[in-house]
This record gives C-alpha cells, structure tokens and sequence, in this order.
C-alpha cells in the first residue's frame, strides 16, 4: 500500500513538472501603467492551456498565498534591481494550502494581485518588470516559468507642482492606452478635478472644441494654462469640486458619446446638486470631453436645451453665432436639417420612397458628421456667414420669417471683391404649450457683389 501511494504521488508530481514546458504565463497591467511611488499597482497574471499544446489536462499547483506561486524581478534601466518589500521575506517562510488546478486545452486562469507586496515601490524612476510562475511553488530547486512579456514600468517623482504641469508626452500616451469609455472617461475628470490633479483631470478635455464655445478663453493654449492653475470656471459642473457622483444615463455610438451623472458639491460649507451631460467624441482615437451642460429642471432631452422662450430674430441670433464659432451642437437645436438632406442630390429622387427610418438615419449621419468635424466643408449649413446683420422681421404666433444681409469679403486677383447676400429664414413655432421656434428652412440670393 505505501509503495502504491508512492507511486501515486510521483507520477502525480511528475505530470506538474512536465507541464512547465507547456504552460503559458503572462502579466499586464490591470488598468493603467503610470503611477506615483506609494500607489498600488495591480496586475492580472494569467496562466493558459494553448489550443495547440500537446498536453490535454495541464496541472499544476497554486498557492492560497500568492507569494507562493509568482515571483517578480524589477530592474532600472541601468540594470539596479528592486528591493523586495517590506516583509515579502518573512512572509514566505510559513508554507500555506495550496489547490491543484487542472486546465483543458484552450483554458485559462487569471487572477489580480497588488505588486507592492512583492517589491519595495518607493522610489521614482523607470524599470523593467518581469515575471516568474512556480507551478510547484517555490522551493529549492524548483523551476520556474518567465512571463511572455517584459512590462515597462514608470514611478513619477511626488512634487508639490507637479499637477500643475503640461502631462509629457509619454506620460499622456500611456494614460490614453487605457482606452477607457465614455463614463469612466467622465469620472476620471470629475475626480481629478476634485483632488487638484489639473493636467490628469484635463488630458481628455477637447480643449479646442472646448476653447470655441468658451467666453472666457481665446485658444486652446490659453484654456489648458487656465485649466492647469486651478482655474476651472470655464467649464460647467467643474467650478468647484465634486463630492460625489451618481450615473443617470449614456448613449454610446461609434464616433459620439453622452454621459448624464448627477453631482454633489459642499463648497465652503454649502451643499447643492447639479445635473450634467457630457457630449464625447474619439476623432483621435480616444474619448474626449468636447462639451459639458448643466442641465435645468426642465431639460430632459437633447431638444430643449440651450436658451429658452426665444423670439425669432434672437433665435436667428443664437443660431449664427453658433455656426460662426463651430459650434454645431448648439446650432443644431434652432436649425431643423431635414429640408437641407432631403434636397441632397444623394435624396432628391428618393426621399419620398424611403422608410421613416431610413429618413432617421440619413439626418443622424449628417447631424453626427457635422458635429464631429467629418463632414466636407462645402457641404455644411451656412458656411458663408461671415458678417451680417438682421434687417427685416415679421411673425405670427406659429409662423416667422427673418431676413439677414451678410456681407463676405473675396480676394480677388483685383483685390477685395465683397459680396452681399440675403438670407430668409422661415421659422415654425409648434402650437402647443412650452413650443419653441426653429427654423425649418432657409433661401440665399446674391444682391451685389
């Protein structure tokens, strides 16, 4: 009996130690690979059965402490290793339980562990980090199984300014590798903001976008030097810093997004909520902030936004003012588009054969185009509108009609050549309570040049 269970165990042990050739160990980062000395830095470390390895049942043992099972090496870039932490040593010296784990092919186990009970993190600088399994934990003379990637790991150095700086570039690269959506994006803002971390609270500011419907700043630049000294009053719902946040709602599209949260404020004693929605986009690759509203009692979709109980000529006002700072949301709420698509010679012949949906999608892809910055030049609303003026203004309760003289300055090979045009705007009011003017459609004619 006592040779068969031996034999039992060696044959056991045996298969554990061949499986170290075929088992595939790899480590990433759980979230993010930029940190400060102090942070915790959690990995996920997954060992996997390849589809393609020659072992159908791969076994090996994991420790209920994962000192047991994982090691890691940290070295600078001038090849100095890390000090192991504070007590790794003696941690190591009690052997705990351990599980057997059995794997198919194709199958994989991950888990999350916090780097900081391996190494001592407390000085600044870059490192390479690799990792090691112990498939039969650790032990004298017990192999080990090195990670498929060597991980680049950045401590920045703690200043009392350094929240106050331009992020670098590798600094901003390795933020946005994140990848993080729409939400998380909006809480990573708020919160930064909150604790006074101003480049990382604006790294995913659409600062140009930003800049073109803010009365307080001039240029991206000067927004991002504002932004970064404290100066947040730009930007609504970012004035003071948050408490605490609450999700409401998200629409998440390919190219757009919009986050509705609700936050709690106590600025010197005084406690309030807001309600803000913020519109994303991802031109570049990644979501950014590219406009923030705070919302009012009353504001419970896209369409009732923006100034309320507006008469004719002041929505006329409101809309070029918009077109002419490219702000093409704001626009978008006094300008009905659905006469510019459906005279489109794309939709000329075959607007009126076309589903209701089709008719959605068709302004939905305008309306996204524009907004986003994807839509030709020559293809967007009013692109003429330089310097004008309201000259005649005549209405009813449902109906308007507002005419613009607009003059455009050409250069010509004569010199400047100024061109006067006339805009008629027709506007229609809903006869229901709480209606607001737009403008359903609007004519252009050339009266001098």
């Amino acid at each position: 009996m006592v040779r068969r269970f031996t034999l039992i165990v060696l044959i056991a042990a045996a298969a554990v130690f061949s499986a170290q050739a075929e088992v595939r160990f790899s480590i990433r980062y759980h979230d993010k690979n930029i940190y400060y000395p102090g942070d915790n830095i959690y990995l996920k470390i997954t060992m996997s059965n390849p589809v393609d390895s020659d072992i159908s049942d791969l076994t090996f043992y994991l420790a209920d402490n994962p000192l047991e099972s994982f090691g890691f090496y940290q070295r600078s870039l001038t090849g100095e290793p890390m000090p192991p932490a504070q007590g790794f040593t003696a941690s190591l010296s009690n052997k705990g339980a351990y599980r057997v784990i059995h794997l198919a092919k194709g199958q994989e186990l991950s888990i999350n562990i916090n780097l900081k009970e391996w190494l001592d993190l407390r000085t600044p600088g870059q490192y390479r980090l690799t990792g090691l399994f112990y498939p039969r934990m650790r032990g004298r003379n017990v192999g080990s199984i090195q990670a498929d990637s060597v991980l680049d790991l950045t401590l920045m150095p703690k200043t009392d300014n350094r929240w106050e700086d331009e992020l670098d570039i590798q600094v901003r690269t390795a933020l946005i590798r994140r990848d993080l959506d729409p939400v998380s994006i909006v809480k990573e803002t708020l919160e930064s903001r909150r604790d006074s971390h101003y480049n990382r609270a604006a790294l995913y500011l659409d600062l140009e976008s930003l800049s073109r419907i803010s009365s307080m700043a001039d240029s991206p630049e000067t927004l991002e030097k504002s932004l970064n000294e404290g100066d947040w009053n730009t930007i609504p719902g970012f004035e003071n810093a948050v408490t605490s946040l609450k999700f409401i709602s998200a629409q998440v599209f390919s190219h757009e997004a919009s986050v509705r949260i609700k936050a709690d404020y106590n600025p010197y004693g005084e406690s309030f909520s807001r309600e803000l929605r913020f519109y994303l986009h991802n031109p570049d690759g990644y979501w950014q902030i590219r406009r923030v509203e705070a919302l009012s009692e009353t504001d419970m979709d896209p369409v009732s936004y923006g100034q309320v109980n507006l008469n004719p000529p002041e929505v006329i006002t409101e809309l070029l003012n918009a077109v002419q700072r490219g702000d093409w949301e704001m626009a978008l709420r006094y300008l009905d588009i659905s006469y510019l698509i459906r005279n489109q010679q794309e939709y000329q012949d075959k607007w009126k054969d076309m589903s209701a949906g089709e008719h959605e999608r068709a302004l939905d892809d305008y309306r996204n185009k524009l907004i986003s910055g994807r839509l030709e030049e020559e293809d967007k609303p009013l692109k003429d509108i330089s310097d004008w003026k309201i000259t005649r203004v005549s209405y009813t309760e449902t109906e308007a009609s507002v005419i613009v003289e607009n003059s455009t300055n050409h250069q010509t090979a004569k010199g400047p050549l100024v061109e006067i045009s006339e805009y008629t705007f027709r506007l229609l009011k809903p006869a229901i309570p709480g209606g607001r003017w737009q403008v359903s459609r609007y004519d252009t004619a050339i009266r001098r040049r």
